[in-house]
């Protein structure tokens, strides 16, 4: 249980409080939770739409980001491919949409977006993909 008296439910893979109707996401300020890593990326953009960070499922994994619609996988461009699949279990595990947190490296010279756009559209998954800047 968390500080605000809230926890994820391993049964069913849910989030409920005890002391609160819903859980209090702390205001921190951008310049303690931005150092340019995948993790502060993820929890700076899941905290700006109101989702939970590392949400706990009941596989015991953990969603970079769950929304009211969404589970979350954050990864930077170089990496899409294991988005892919994480986003996809992550849906599965959550009843939520599937989607991608796509991370463009500041020193990126490759276009991995469209190979990512290339692979989701030719097997028409159920991703949507969110884009931001390092």
């Amino acid at each position: 249980m968390n500080k605000d008296g809230c926890h994820n439910e391993r049964k069913t893979g849910g989030y409920h409080c005890h002391r609160a109707k819903s859980p209090v996401i702390p205001s921190i300020p951008q310049q303690r939770i931005y150092n340019g890593s995948e993790k502060s990326i993820s929890n700076r953009w899941c905290a700006s739409k109101g989702g939970i960070s590392e949400f706990r499922t009941k596989d015991g994994t953990y969603v970079d980001c769950l929304t009211d619609i969404y589970a979350v996988e954050a990864e930077f461009d170089n990496k899409w491919k294991e988005a892919i699949g994480q986003s996809l279990h992550y849906a599965e595990s959550t009843n939520k949409r599937a989607a991608i947190l796509f991370i463009k490296r500041q020193n990126s010279r490759k276009d991995y977006y469209s190979e990512m756009e290339r692979v989701i559209n030719r097997y028409k998954l159920p991703i949507t993909v969110f884009l931001t800047n390092q």
